[in-house]
């Protein structure tokens, strides 16, 4: 299927037009599972001054023309921001402005051309969303299709748009990456604004893109984060990845067998691989068992009120994920800030000289959507599996970013903060390697 780079390349040409490739893309975009509202006032005016720009040979950069969705939990001008409940599609009022990122693509001239859906108030890793039907997967039907960017993932890997923006608080871009085949970017924490955007946990809140293609992602990021487009620089040297050997042990033997052939393809290319122990990721999960998660934390925190008015109303399962920490101290979630802001700089001051860690993107395959659904046990237990890696980046504050793996799979390359341009500049060089698959493949 084509990227955003094919179709920004045909505008140029004269190939295709802006405004035709806008319709086009409203005509299959059906309200339901995946997408949540279609935007078809605003895109066709933007279409519109896309086309003219580039009749004019003055494009804005390689977004300007590209449909996008926008998950539901960001503001756009006159729609309700959901976040994937069926009590807030009904309680708010349509947004009377766009969330800064939104703006940041509207002026390098993608074309929104709606929004994505969601579980309810991004809260899973697998998607599922009792009140508006959750998206199939896009690989395979058996499977969820990974959250909490469920909509945004599925209508890209399906063909839909070119590009979708995600959310990512433990693995929410990511996850549904991989587990439909595509790329997703999870930035430093603060990289892109989260004004605007529902918030989950305001700790670990990210904004990040959903594409086919490093290089769709990395210009989509820059459109998102508000700077001007720049060519992906080329790693310096030969890539220097480390394996956390005692994460890695966790993962089942067909996850791990994926990844090792991954891994000798680059090795051969010539990354220079080192597996040890790293004690401090795995001290995470012992730090949310003692003081509960800091996602939880932080939202119930922001969301106790409404559930206790309108909770029946609202996905059970994520209902018990909120209230899993209603009884634990106040000092538990200022003891885990503390921990995290003391653990954060001396994690990756301990590994200088490493270009970026290497990990599956989840531990397991996708579960399957009918097991998951049947049973709140099962879906607990499958939903700490797939979060199970991703979530450490999210604490440890750094970029992180899933590329396709196998069918279902994804490899995840995370770095320290502030290295965004340094991870996507690696992300493009695995990519070259032809050591991992694709959803065309």
């Amino acid at each position: 299927m084509e990227t955003a780079a094919d179709l920004v390349r045909d505008y140029a040409r004269g190939v295709r037009d802006p405004v035709r490739e806008t319709e086009r893309v409203l005509e299959r975009l059906e309200p339901g599972p995946a997408v949540a509202a279609r935007t078809e006032r605003r895109a066709l005016a933007a279409a519109h001054k896309s086309a003219e720009r580039y009749a004019a040979g003055r494009p804005l950069g390689p977004v300007d023309g590209v449909p996008v969705l926008v998950k539901d939990l960001l503001d756009v001008t006159g729609t309700v921001t959901a976040a994937g409940s069926a009590v807030l599609a009904r309680l708010r009022p349509p947004a009377a402005s766009d969330a800064p990122a939104v703006r940041n693509l509207q002026r390098a001239g993608a074309v929104v051309v709606g929004k994505s859906q969601l579980n309810e108030l991004a809260f899973s890793g697998l998607g599922l969303n009792p009140h508006f039907g959750t998206p199939q997967n896009a690989l395979n039907p058996d499977w969820v299709p990974g959250g909490s960017s469920s909509g945004s993932a599925v209508a890209v890997a399906r063909g839909l748009v070119p590009l979708a923006v995600g959310t990512d608080t433990g693995g929410s871009v990511r996850i549904p990456a991989a587990f439909n085949g595509l790329v997703g970017f999870k930035p430093s924490w603060g990289r892109i604004s989260t004004r605007g955007v529902t918030p989950l946990a305001v700790s670990l809140d990210t904004v990040g893109p959903l594409a086919r293609r490093v290089e769709d992602a990395w210009a989509f990021f820059l459109a998102l984060a508000g700077e001007p487009h720049r060519p992906l620089a080329r790693p310096s040297g030969p890539p220097r990845l480390l394996v956390p050997a005692d994460l890695l042990e966790r993962a089942r033997p067909e996850v791990q067998g994926a990844f090792e052939r991954a891994l000798a393809r680059l090795e051969a290319a010539g990354a220079r691989l080192e597996r040890r122990p790293l004690p401090g990721l795995a001290e995470v999960y012992d730090l949310y068992r003692r003081y509960g998660a800091l996602a939880a934390h932080e939202a119930y925190a922001r969301w106790r009120g409404l559930i206790a008015e309108h909770g029946a109303a609202m996905d059970p399962r994520v209902v018990r994920r909120v209230l899993a920490v209603a009884e634990r101290p106040s000092v538990h979630h200022v003891q885990l800030r503390r921990e995290r802001a003391r653990r954060v700089p001396a994690f990756w001051a301990g590994l200088r000289g490493t270009d970026a860690l290497v990990l599956p993107t989840a531990p397991v395959p996708p579960p399957l959507l009918a097991e998951v659904e049947a049973s709140e046990e099962a879906f607990f237990r499958a939903n700490d599996r797939v979060l199970a890696y991703t979530m450490l980046f999210n604490f440890y504050a750094g970029p992180a970013v899933s590329l396709p793996l196998a069918p279902g799979l994804g490899l995840m390359l995370a770095a320290a903060p502030g290295r965004d341009a340094a991870l996507f500049a690696l992300a493009r060089w695995v990519e070259a390697q032809g050591a991992l698959g694709t959803m065309d493949a």
